[in-house]
């Protein structure tokens, strides 16, 4: 994705510096980074810098408004109508959307509050918005399938983006795992293949029971000291 300069005009160069700035961010954490420790990592002077971009809170914002803005066009764009493989679509999506742009969207998550409050709160509303969407999706699961019936979406929406968005911290790409396999394993977790029907809902039908013959009353068993006790008597 290519951020846009203050002006308007796309440049490849800024987009370079706010990818850097993400991954310094995502090491160092916002407030102990400074401009000359990005200067330093672009190879640039901090004159220059400022060239492309106004400050460090301006990175941050742009930043986290970018962020929310990829993962709302992941999940705007799943397109399965049946309400369980749209959710394991949107699941997939944001897997995908997350780890695609890792550092972006970890710094994003955890420096919200670095904000000023109006920043704050223009990403605050687009969260708001992403969280809508999501919870469409669990709505129409609820609805068609009875998953999670008894349960408030809201939370079922929140523990799910809680799962979802964890992996931005513990993902690597050396892993073994690709972000589609984690996005399956997830879905599988979330939506598991409902059981074949049991004996329970469709019981099967059994012939008529036949009077069965009245048992013959067994003898009581003895006790082992009284065994041994009428053997010494008849001995």
């Amino acid at each position: 994705m290519v951020v846009q300069n203050t002006d308007g005009a796309p440049t490849r160069r800024r987009e370079e510096i706010f990818a850097a700035a993400a991954d310094i961010f995502s090491v160092k954490g916002y407030h102990a980074t400074s401009m000359n420790d990005l200067a330093d990592a672009m190879g640039m002077r901090k004159a220059s810098l400022y060239h492309h971009v106004r400050n460090k809170e301006t990175l941050l914002y742009e930043m986290s408004v970018s962020s929310m803005h990829h993962i709302i066009d992941a999940a705007t764009s799943a397109t399965s109508l049946d309400p369980e493989d749209r959710l394991r679509e949107v699941i997939k999506k944001h897997i995908l959307a997350l780890l695609d742009d890792q550092s972006r969207h970890a710094t994003a998550l955890v420096e919200l509050r670095s904000l000023s409050a109006e920043e704050r709160q223009h990403v605050i509303d687009l969260r708001s918005r992403y969280d809508n969407l999501f919870d469409e999706a669990v709505r129409s699961v609820q609805k068609s399938s009875g998953r999670w019936a008894e349960l408030p979406t809201r939370v079922v929406r929140l523990a799910l983006l809680g799962m979802l968005n964890w992996t931005v911290f513990w993902y690597s790409p050396d892993g073994s795992e690709t972000p589609s396999d984690i996005a399956a394993s997830f879905a599988a977790i979330v939506l598991p293949p409902r059981d074949a029907p049991s004996a329970k809902s469709a019981p099967a039908r059994t012939a008529p029971a036949t009077k069965a013959a009245p048992a013959t009353k067994a003898a009581p068993a003895k006790p082992a000291a009284v065994k041994a006790a009428a053997a010494k008597v008849k001995g």
